[in-house]
């Protein structure tokens, strides 16, 4: 593999000669007409899509370098003719990552890049950040509960302690140490920080997320000051990233109401019924058997033995309502193609069936959330953004350049049908280093 890495390094050096393109000035390398960032250097040696190349052989992972460069060399010479481009799971997939990636870029031209931060809100911040407090609350998991105390308090501010105290009958209160650092959600972390509290102060109920509050009692605090100028430093630059990013939240929930004002989903109870009880069963099976158990399952008549390939009724069950927002209404189609290039993603595991059906209709509610601000990024032309571009090809190249990779091992494991014999590994892997020489 040392001859594999000076033939490519040599390579290389031949591409830069001749190209007459530009690349970025944080390019780290060019092949042709790919190229890899020193951002996305970092980015792939951390997170995937990690390269490894080839796979038998681990020690290579640790040469991040040569593996993304055979990377873009796989691409270069088999990408335009690879298989997987023409697989629609695959275009889908890439879909859905570039749409993510316009969404994060919509976050910060609407939210995140328009924050500006007062310096004596900053200085406020930081005296309070060094600030730990000692806490009671309850957790409340109805809404109407939650606002019969608040207006009870608000009625009677002067009893807001004794209204805390008598929530629970049995008197038992959860305790709880926060410091200023912990990944609180942000209504609870602004509650706190955002002005000194004194001993019994009663703060809530305020709201987190679907039908969940909490509120807390104050029942004692202390002051950890930063006694070094470095840590001080540090601590100064913390608090303006998570002023930041709060003041940024706040704007992109206001954006996304905006967005989604006036629109409410509407579900058809028996599609929704069917399609929650097939997603709770998909998520509940254990293999790959059990699963496809289950589809069979899902479409077949009572008492019948036939799959989904032989229903008539497949077409019609696809065309069938699912659920109406905005004057439109999206078939069980629609929303399978939605969830082709945007899975549902759950905000917590369910216990068991009742509980799946309100994971599975917020997961839903997400996906058309994203699916407005989706409009809204293509409608900015955010699809064009270097950012999201970058994004796309380095996802597209990493999936195919490992598929194509796959491919020539399996060509020359073709020469090596003994799988019994000790030495076809390391043939294999000699095969492969001469592949890549050639």
């Amino acid at each position: 593999m040392k001859r594999s890495l000076l033939y490519t390094m040599l390579l290389l050096l031949l591409v830069f000669a001749c190209t007459k393109k530009e690349p970025p000035q944080d390019v780290l390398f060019k092949v042709g007409d790919k190229y890899v960032t020193i951002k996305e250097y970092q980015y792939r040696g951390e997170f995937t899509p990690h390269p490894n190349y080839p796979r038998f052989n681990r020690n290579l992972e640790k040469i991040l370098l040569n593996n993304l460069i055979l990377e873009k060399l796989f691409v270069l010479e088999r990408g335009k003719t690879s298989e997987l481009r023409k697989n629609e799971n695959f275009k889908n997939f890439i879909k859905g990552v570039a749409e993510q990636k316009m969404r994060e870029q919509l976050f910060y031209k609407k939210a995140f890049d328009i924050v500006k931060l007062d310096t004596n809100e900053v200085k406020k911040r930081f005296i309070l950040s060094q600030r730990e407090y000692d806490l009671e609350f309850y957790t409340i998991y109805k809404d109407s509960i939650a606002r019969s105390i608040k207006a009870k308090i608000d009625g009677h501010p002067g009893s807001a302690v004794a209204i805390f105290d008598n929530i629970r009958p049995d008197g038992k209160k959860p305790t709880w140490h926060v410091k200023w650092k912990d990944p609180d959600h942000i209504n609870i972390h602004e509650a706190l920080y955002s002005g000194p509290l004194k001993a019994d102060s009663v703060i809530g109920p305020i709201p987190l997320e679907h039908n969940r509050w909490i509120i807390m009692k104050v029942v004692d605090w202390q002051d950890n000051i930063l006694l070094g100028g470095e840590e001080q430093l540090l601590r100064w630059k913390e608090v303006e990233e998570k002023m930041t990013m709060n003041k940024a939240t706040r704007t992109w929930d206001a954006f996304i109401r905006d967005i989604m004002r006036g629109k409410h989903i509407q579900f058809d109870k028996d599609t929704f019924l069917r399609l929650a009880d097939l997603t709770y069963e998909l998520e509940t099976a254990n293999d790959r058997q059990e699963k496809s158990d289950v589809m069979k399952r899902f479409w077949q008549e009572e008492d019948s033995t036939l799959t989904i390939a032989d229903l008539p009724t497949e077409e019609a069950f696809l065309q069938r309502p699912f659920f109406t927002i905005d004057a439109r209404t999206w078939t069980v189609g629609d929303f399978r193609n939605a969830v082709a290039s945007h899975p549902l993603v759950y905000r917590k595991n369910a216990a068991n069936r009742s509980e799946f059906y309100e994971q599975f209709k917020i997961a839903v509610a997400d996906l058309v959330r994203d699916h407005y601000l989706n409009k809204e990024a293509y409608k900015m032309g955010l699809d064009k953004d270097e950012k999201v571009l970058r994004t796309k090809e380095m996802w597209q190249d990493a999936l195919v350049a490992a598929y194509e990779r796959d491919q020539v091992v399996k060509e020359l494991a073709e020469a090596f049908p003994d799988t019994s014999d000790p030495y076809r590994k390391r043939n294999l892997e000699k095969a492969f280093d001469a592949y890549l020489t050639d």
